[in-house]
């Protein structure tokens, strides 16, 4: 018979070290991983929420403040301040009035008040999506309610490329209408403009298109109708041998079916461009790379000193103060966040200048192999907070605006041990190509032993997976004419 092992409760005291997140570390966190306008917009919020806030005006902004408690030199933010000067009486004309009155494009009676009036931005136009564009059309047509009613239900069913993700017996149970009502709505939808919307597949998407090209009986036709499969795999030699054509006129039908559109609803996508405000300018100033923190348009902040002399009141009420308090350690916990953002992207652009100096020189091709870790570490900080710095951040050099993260990237140990960045690499792989006959294009092996000749040892492999990172095709596709 086993025994039970005996167990009893006890207290054991015991000392930890524990990283505890505080609301002023998370604040510090999530500032870094905000971008400029993020944090523009996230500062402009904190203006409205906290009284004890107010924003500097730009006249009384002395250069101290800007560079305080970021241990950075006086050069690093040239801006000056603007001198006052006496109103004259040009500025005290109502511009406003006179261009309301004598500019209006109708007749206004002054008598009467325009109450309501509609603004400026009621009267700007904007594109239409895809859906609307396409009822539009279909509230021209003269057709049945129940086609009607199956061509609605089909555009709004279609994705932004304008494919239609849904089956006729899916249509026929949605809308409530027969078979025939079904195919005549999608044909009705698929005569639209734009050209090939309406599709089931790419392949649909194609033919539509060359039906209005009035192309049915043409090559690319049959070769999109019954050798979709070798297309894609972009065997021509053997499409021209199931066709009975020679591979020249294969080629000709290539070049026609590439200019089709793939993705015709994409011309009506509400998708936006992204718009972008480099966070620091590094520029050359007498031989030396000047590294400027970009804070135009970002509002300087500070305490009130009117709520600062408020809490010295003895005499306010305890709930007030107790407010106050929680705002104005809000309001320093924020100022201090700020500050440490801007210092720790400083540090992190000197670092980049100093490693990089040779790429903002001459270019892309001498870019140098740089890893976070290496700078966090020579910062004495954590990988993880270089990466919420890099990420999503935006500097202009001489090279162009880009992305902090895209200095940093692996490195291929050559003969001599030093570094090459990949994109170094990549940048050589590509000029083998450009250069060579392009009626004997080099394999992967070669292109790895013509690199070997430059001191990069890479396998065949790796050459493979580079070039098609750049979207060049294989040797066999460049020798007849066709890039990725």
């Amino acid at each position: 018979m086993s025994r039970r092992p005996f167990l009893r409760q006890s207290l054991d005291l015991r000392l930890s070290q524990r990283l505890t997140l505080t609301p002023s570390l998370l604040q510090k966190i999530e500032l870094l991983q905000l971008n400029k306008l993020e944090l523009q917009e996230m500062l402009n919020r904190e203006l409205i929420e906290n009284p004890l806030l107010e924003e500097i005006p730009e006249a009384e902004i002395p250069r101290d403040l800007l560079l305080a408690d970021t241990g950075m030199p006086d050069e690093i933010i040239p801006r000056e301040t603007q001198p006052s000067r006496e109103r004259d009486s040009f500025e005290e004309i109502d511009f406003r009035y006179f261009f309301d009155e004598y500019l209006n494009t109708g007749y206004r009676n002054r008598e009467v008040e325009d109450i309501d009036r509609p603004g400026f931005e009621t009267f700007l136009s904007q594109a239409p999506s895809l859906e609307e564009y396409l009822n539009w059309q279909l509230g021209l047509m003269e057709i049945s309610p129940g086609i009607a009613r199956a061509a609605a239900e089909i555009i709004g069913n279609l994705n932004e490329d304008g494919y239609l993700g849904m089956s006729i017996e899916e249509l026929i149970d949605v809308c409530g209408c027969d078979r025939a009502e079904a195919e005549e709505g999608l044909r009705v939808v698929q005569d639209m403009d734009p050209i090939g919307v309406g599709a089931r597949d790419l392949r649909e998407c194609l033919l539509l298109q060359l039906a209005n090209l009035d192309m049915r009986d043409s090559l690319a036709w049959k070769i999109i109708d019954e050798h979709s499969g070798l297309l894609e795999v972009r065997k021509f030699k053997e499409i021209a041998s199931a066709t009975g054509v020679s591979f020249d006129e294969v080629l000709l039908a290539v070049g026609r079916i590439k200019g089709l559109i793939p993705k015709p609803g994409l011309k009506y996508s509400n998708q936006k461009a992204t718009y972008v405000q480099p966070e620091v300018v590094i520029t050359k100033v007498d031989e030396e790379f000047v590294i400027i923190l970009n804070d135009e348009g970002m509002p300087q902040l500070r305490v009130n000193e009117g709520y600062r002399a408020l809490l010295k009141n003895k005499d306010i009420d305890g709930d007030a103060r107790d407010y106050l308090k929680e705002k104005f350690r809000s309001a320093g916990d924020l100022l201090r966040s700020v500050s440490q953002r801007k210092q720790t992207i400083y540090k992190v652009c000197v670092c980049i200048v100093n490693r990089q100096k040779e790429f903002l020189e001459n270019g892309p091709t001498h870019l140098k192999s740089m890893l976070i870790k290496d700078v966090a570490g020579e910062l004495g900080v954590h990988s993880s907070t270089i990466s919420r710095v890099v990420t999503n951040k935006y500097v202009d050099t001489p090279q162009g605006v880009m992305e902090l993260r895209k200095f940093f990237t692996m490195g291929v140990e050559n003969e001599s041990g030093d570094d090459m960045s990949i994109v170094q690499v990549k940048l050589k792989i590509r000029k083998i190509i450009e250069e060579e006959n392009k009626k004997k294009p080099y394999s992967d092996n070669q292109l790895c032993q013509l690199l070997r000749r430059d001191n990069v040892f890479i396998t065949r492999r790796t050459v493979a997976k580079y070039r098609e990172q750049m979207q060049i095709a294989g040797s066999r596709d460049r020798k007849s004419g066709y890039l990725v």
